[in-house]
This record gives structure tokens, C-alpha cells and sequence, in this order.
């Protein structure tokens, strides 16, 4: 499967999401002929060390990337309605807020980048 790449894949660092553990998304892709692959975790980089050093035992070009909630930057006008999340005793997900991709390219401040995204 040279020449093919998945750019999208969680880990089971990604709860609900993704069961595997980064070592064995960089395994399955190395015995599947892939000369990457991406580990975007939803709104986390916990997987990403793990992933990297599993990718350089397993010969596969680990790319870099994370998914994130986005939410309008200008809250609509009006009263501000609390909706129950499990953070506020709540016992759903919410799951209306659109989620974007960010992939890093390669380098240092691509990294940086990432770090930037999450932690803010």
C-alpha cells in the first residue's frame, strides 16, 4: 500500500474514539507497507512521544496532528445558557461543536504550532 497515507488516526488516548496504543497504529502501518501515518488524537498530543518513537522501531514516517472542538470566537448575543456537560454534573457529551484537523508539517515550530493549539 505504498503511496497511501492515513491522515486521520485516534488513538486510545483519544476516549471513546480510538482503542489502539500508538505503538501498534505504527506497527499495523509498517505491516500494511505504509510509509506513513498520522496520530491525530482529539484535543490532545498524550500519544504523540510513544507514537514517535514506535514509528522510528517500525520504519514508518510519523506525521503529526490533532483534533480540536472550535467554537465562534463572538458569543451570540443574549443570555448565556450553561448546558449540563459532564464537567457540570451533566451525564452526555455534547457533541454540536464543529471539530477541525490541524496536521503539523515538518519541524520544530510545526510542533510548536500544535502545543500552541492545545494548550490554548
Amino acid at each position: 500500500m505504498t503511496g497511501f497515507t492515513h491522515l486521520r488516526t485516534v488513538s486510545g488516548f483519544s476516549m471513546r474514539y480510538g482503542a489502539s496504543h500508538p505503538e501498534r497504529l505504527a506497527g499495523r502501518a509498517a505491516e500494511r507497507g505504509m510509509d506513513a501515518v498520522a496520530l491525530t488524537d482529539r484535543d490532545s498530543l498524550a500519544g504523540a512521544v510513544r507514537f514517535a518513537r514506535a514509528s522510528a522501531r517500525a520504519g514508518v514516517r510519523p506525521l503529526f496532528g490533532v483534533d480540536l472542538a472550535v467554537r465562534e470566537s463572538v458569543p451570540e448575543p443574549g443570555p448565556t445558557v450553561r448546558r449540563r456537560v459532564p464537567v457540570r454534573g451533566g451525564a452526555f457529551i455534547d457533541e454540536s461543536t464543529p471539530r477541525v484537523t490541524f496536521l503539523a508539517r515538518d519541524g520544530a515550530p510545526a510542533w510548536a504550532a500544535l502545543c500552541g493549539l492545545v494548550s490554548a
